[in-house]
This record gives structure tokens, sequence and C-alpha cells, in this order.
């Protein structure tokens, strides 16, 4: 699947180390320390806002009946993550959550992104190393 705007994150960065950020998620408290992907280091420039994809792997996906979007803990890596599936990608076993920003979540093993549909609300552990690639604009 391509990318979208949807798939679009938009953030400001707080704080940038080797193959790390830090990044503020605007009108929220959220500070999610993530991995930047590859030639992401030279447009992670601190206080400057940014766009670009976030990916993830989950280690088991759920459905849920009751809550709204989250990320938790609200600083530091993402561990525990809820949100809505805006799209799936069946070739690549993936889905598209809006879990307070845009997220591509690799489904884990055993689950299949045709599973889910749009609109479900999920959700799931991420593995550590969740990256943000920052995209032209």
């Amino acid at each position: 699947m391509q990318q979208t705007e949807s798939d679009t994150a938009r953030v400001v960065v707080i704080s940038s180390s080797e193959g790390r950020i830090v990044v503020s998620i605007p009108h929220t408290e959220y500070e999610v320390e993530l991995t930047i992907g590859p030639g992401g280091a030279a447009k992670a420039l601190v206080g400057k806002h940014i766009r670009g994809v976030v990916h993830a792997r989950a280690l088991k996906m759920h459905r849920a009946t009751a809550g709204g979007v989250f990320i938790e803990p609200v600083h530091g890596h993402p561990r525990s993550v809820q949100g809505r599936i805006l799209a799936t990608d069946i070739v690549n076993n993936k889905v598209l959550a809006h879990v307070v920003l845009p997220m591509w979540v690799s489904v884990p093993q055993g689950q299949a992104a045709s599973d889910f549909s749009t609109g479900d609300l999920v959700n799931f552990y991420v593995e550590s190393g969740t990256t943000f690639t920052p995209t032209a604009g």
C-alpha cells in the first residue's frame, strides 16, 4: 500500500540523539520516544515541526469494546496502544491505526490484517523499536 496523507504523523522534535528522537504530539501531553528511520536524523532538528510515518510491530492484537485512543506511557517508548483502524494492507499484513497519531502496525504471526476492519477499535502491546521516518514537506 502506498503512503497516503492519512498515514502522515505531524509532530514536534523535542530531542534527538544517535538513532532516536523524542517527539511531542501537538495539542496533547504526549512525548514519545521513537527510533529514527533512514535519512531522518538530518530532518530531526530540535524544536522543528516535522511530518513522517510511524511503524510498529504488535505482539498480539485484540478488539476492544470500550475506551478511546491512547499510547502508554504518555512519556517514553510506546508499550500499550489503543486506536481505530483506518486502513488495512493485507499484502504486507499491516493495519493503519489512529492511536493519537497514525501508526502502521505489523500484525503478529498467527493473526492476519484481514481479521480486522476499518473502524475496529483495537489494542495491543508493541515491540521495542517503534520507528518514525520523516517525509518530505
